[in-house]
């Protein structure tokens, strides 16, 4: 079977979930609500990224490309502009991955079946970039930009953490 561009697509995002994955297990047996400090300004959490990146992805590769959402009671509060919320108030971890993981692997599958004309679809969301086609696939490259930008942040985590990550 030929591969074609979604396809592609899909196998980026797939590798740069891994390489956020790997920094989170580097993290399990941290705390992972730490939140550090940088130059006055609170940085987020392991766990908050974590569910974060659920939320962003249900939103961005399933409800943006036409996919069936995975639905569950706290992603308002790790979606786009939110405040970290109290620790109190976060679902467990497992309950956190476990999302995470159904989500990716629905997403996967959904967009690995789209057609390279459905690429070219415009895209639904009110996400706008500059001089940039408004498609699905810009929606698609931006989560997956999306996912390295916080595979990057749970890279610093680690470093705070004093954790090697080469």
């Amino acid at each position: 079977m030929q591969r074609t561009e979604a396809m592609i697509l899909a196998e980026t995002m797939d590798f740069t979930r891994k390489l956020s994955l790997s920094y989170f297990d580097r993290l399990k047996d941290k705390d992972l609500h730490n939140s550090f400090e940088c130059g006055g300004i609170k940085l987020n959490s392991a766990f908050w990224v974590m569910a974060h990146l659920a939320v962003t992805e249900n939103f961005l590769l399933l409800h943006a490309t036409g996919g069936e959402m995975i639905r569950f009671s706290w992603a308002k509060l790790f979606g786009l502009g939110s405040t970290v919320p109290d620790k109190k108030d976060c679902p467990p971890i497992e309950e956190v991955l476990e999302k995470l993981n159904a989500i990716h692997e629905r997403s996967m599958e959904h967009i690995r079946k789209l057609r390279d004309s459905d690429l070219d679809k415009p895209n639904p969301t009110f996400i706008k970039f500059k001089d940039a086609p408004d498609t699905l696939r810009m929606i698609i490259q931006h989560a997956i930009r999306h996912e390295g930008t916080h595979a990057g942040h749970l890279g610093w985590l680690c470093k705070l953490h004093s954790i090697k990550t080469i």
